[in-house]
């Protein structure tokens, strides 16, 4: 009992000092949203270089050279040096997606591959899809491997029966007339699900890795791989029979006294359930998934090493010669492995003649190399893929580093709900104007002039409760509105809290208040809380541009109509019946004449009235371009309208519904 306790003291007090050594890291870290670290490594002939310095490299993003602020050479030695830091590792235990025999012939090898790995001092921390990444507990190794390894090695899922799981229980349960195994709906459903959770845990993983250190983080991914499901309708038409009875007539029916289809039968099934997950689990995606996961990983400096459990030995079971137990898609699962570890500058260790070298790769990687660190010259919001690389100015030597990295969005920035839309041209009818939302935002920016000459902007924040959710009775005694504004780098541009009355219609927030913000990408969050209710929260987010040399700034829209009475109200909303009228104002420095007209959805025009006028701004620094337009002889469709005045022009998507 005291050794117990002692043992459990020690691995508390292990990861106290790992997270108290590097917190000081993490909080600076977090408030610079462009900047990136990476690890180098630098060799020649073979044998690493260990007084590379800052002067002699050259980092490049996408072909631009960045400014290096950070540079140091790590290194770890064993048994604890001074001036040495602990490595870390996370060993990733893919219970729903690894098949395991029970001998002696894969267990054995797992065990000692790690523990040739795992050094006596390191840090190290296991963690399965069935945990949260903020479950994991990091301690010594013989404490957190050994134990956990050799008291459970029953831990694999996959092609198992006796470990039940209420959901693949009531698949079994929905679908008894339709083809059993992995052919049937039931059986790809539990494979698919099964994947989705084990990249949602890796994805879970990141995010708590990010924070921990800037150094390089390990993590043993021990799995058969990933299928990578893609979308496939076929799945919602396989298997037909007495039980497929289908989604769509299931929600629309109403059911019967005595009728107990809609449950599965006399076992009281919940068959809308397993239908809804049909539905959503025929969508997935998981090859961008693991593309996302490997781009997210590269920039919180984290390597995926990959071990294919059957590949650690040299005759494995379950794919022996006799055939027997031979999974027909290892070689696509295999392929997910290479995949993420190739991505995240890891090792996928699939045979049993690459284990040796394989180990020794994984323990100089984390031993010794250079940290870098640096702020992205592109601030941009755009979440797309940029390419790192880097130069040594010394003859014959080479330098290995990371692929690249996902740059931010707006919702990385500001929260973690969901994902900004789109807001430019017609792409924000077809992507979201169709659908009823109960809670969205609209961002319009502009230019103005400075009294110092300098270029900068403003923009309108509008929120807008859908009408038919402003009529539910938890919105209609009014809201709470919080409203962040971010610049690129995280800085905070504005943090608003204020009361909404039921009667006040749409939020609408000036940024800034007073004057200007300078050129640049910026992200917004608005939530709006419910004053009956504290726990109903509704929330969106956006990226907004301030663009220099752009005298037309964004449309800003208006509406009247039933809804809004006999004034014009800014709106969120792009969808107007046709009893509404539509405005939009632009803002502008220039003094040239404004033009505009109506288009259809491929961009025709249409021969239809637009009203033209303009009115100065209170700021006297610009003025606004007022478009009017009536909307009655329109059909229910997508238009937009176009706005000219010189060489700027801005097209504003909105749509007509019933």
């Amino acid at each position: 009992m005291v050794r117990s306790l002692l043992a459990l003291l020690l691995t508390l007090g292990v990861a106290v000092a790992l997270f108290a050594q590097n917190s000081q890291t993490a909080r600076t870290e977090s408030s610079e949203a462009n900047r990136v670290r990476i690890d180098l490594y630098a060799s020649r002939e073979g044998r690493s270089i260990d007084d590379l310095t800052r002067d002699e490299l050259e980092l490049l993003e996408d072909g631009v050279p960045q400014t290096i602020d950070s540079f140091e050479q790590v290194q770890v030695a064993s048994g604890g040096a001074p001036g040495t830091r602990a490595r870390v590792f996370v060993v990733f235990l893919d219970t729903y997606n690894t098949q395991l025999e029970a001998s002696s012939s894969l267990k054995l090898p797992l065990i000692r591959f790690l523990d040739r790995v795992i050094g006596a001092d390191d840090q190290v921390a296991v963690m399965t899809p069935e945990m949260a990444a903020g479950e994991m507990v990091f301690g010594r190794k013989n404490i957190i491997i050994s134990n956990i390894m050799q008291a459970d090695w029953t831990w694999a899922r996959r092609g198992r029966s006796d470990r039940k799981d209420p959901k693949e229980d009531l698949y079994d349960a929905c679908y008894p007339d339709a083809p059993r195994g992995p052919q049937g709906p039931a059986g790809e459903m539990k494979a698919r699900r099964r994947e989705k959770l084990t990249l949602a845990a890796l994805d879970d993983l990141v995010s708590r890795l990010d924070g921990l250190r800037e150094e390089r983080k390990a993590v043993l991914t021990v799995t058969d791989g990933w299928m990578l499901f893609r979308p496939d309708r076929n799945l919602l038409s396989s298997g037909k029979g007495k039980a497929d009875d289908g989604l769509e007539r299931l929600l629309r029916r109403a059911p019967q006294k005595g009728d107990d289809s809609a449950r599965g039968g006399p076992q009281g099934v919940n068959r809308v359930e397993c239908e809804a997950d049909r539905e959503s689990l025929s969508m997935l995606d998981h090859t961008m998934a693991l593309r996302s996961l490997s781009e997210d990983a590269n920039r919180a400096n984290i390597t995926f090493y990959s071990l294919y459990p059957r590949g650690l030995a040299a005759s494995s079971g379950p794919e022996s010669s006799s055939g027997k137990g031979r999974d027909s898609n290892a070689a696509t699962r295999q392929d997910s492995l290479r995949f993420l570890a190739d991505n995240t500058d890891g090792v996928a260790v699939t045979s049993a003649a690459a284990v040796d070298a394989s180990i020794q790769r994984i323990i100089d990687d984390a031993s010794s190399y250079y940290l870098v660190g640096y702020t992205s010259s592109n601030t941009r919001l755009d979440g797309r893929f940029r390419t790192i690389s880097a130069r040594v100015k010394r003859d014959g030597v080479k330098v290995r580093t990371r692929r690249g990295y996902r740059g931010r969005t707006a919702d990385d920035l500001v929260s973690k709900g969901p994902a900004s839309r789109a807001t430019e041209g017609l792409a924000l009818v077809k992507d979201s104007a169709n659908a009823r939302s109960p809670f969205r935002i609209r961002a319009s920016s502009w230019v103005r002039s400075a009294a110092d000459g300098k270029t900068n902007g403003s923009f309108w924040i509008v929120g807008e409760l859908d009408y038919q959710t402003r009529r539910q009775l938890v919105w209609t005694a009014g809201a709470e509105a919080e409203v962040v504004v971010l610049a690129s780098d995280g800085t905070e541009v504005l943090s608003r809290t204020f009361e909404i009355k039921a009667s006040d219609g749409p939020v609408a927030v000036q940024v800034p208040e007073n004057g200007g913000v300078p050129v640049g990408e910026y992200a917004v969050r608005m939530q709006l809380r419910s004053q009956t209710d504290s726990a109903v929260a509704l929330t969106d987010t956006a990226r907004v541009e301030v663009k220099e040399g752009v005298a037309l700034g964004e449309a800003v829209l208006w509406r009247r109509g039933p809804t809004t009475g006999p004034q014009y109200l800014r709106t969120a909303d792009p969808r107007y019946q046709r009893s509404d009228r539509l405005r939009l104002e632009l803002a502008t420095t220039s003094s040239a004449p404004a033009t505009a007209r109506l288009l259809d959805r491929n961009g025709n025009q249409l021969q239809a009235p637009v009203q033209v006028s303009d009115r100065p701004d209170s700021s006297s620094t610009f003025r606004w371009i007022v478009v009017d337009a009536l909307l009655a002889p329109f059909a229910n469709g997508e238009y937009a309208l176009e706005v000219v005045q010189g060489e700027s022009k801005q097209v504003t998507a909105f749509r007509v519904v019933p």
